[in-house]
């Protein structure tokens, strides 16, 4: 259970600025969050599950294609390895 006051801590190192309403609002949502990665944790350390899983050929996956959301290709940003250049982080 997270406590009002550890989620105003939380808040604080993490340099987030919560109203008075998200800080009654968030504990209740965030430990039904915790409850479920609990749950999730516990499928998951369970010896019973076995996941069969097969390899993937990298001649089957698609070629990475940087496109534009109206399909034109992008040459603008482009680096000579062809990825995409994000703008810098400050």
């Amino acid at each position: 259970m997270i406590s009002i006051e550890e989620l105003k801590y939380l808040a604080e190192i993490s340099k987030i600025d919560l109203t008075d309403d998200e800080i009654n609002r968030f504990p209740p949502q965030l430990n039904k969050t915790i409850e479920y990665i609990d749950i999730l944790e516990e499928l998951a350390s369970d010896e019973s599950i076995t996941m069969d899983l097969h390899e993937i050929n990298f001649d089957e996956l698609r070629d990475d294609v940087v496109k534009k959301s109206d399909g034109q290709p992008i040459i603008k940003n482009l680096t000579e390895e062809g990825f995409l250049r994000g703008p810098k982080m400050k």
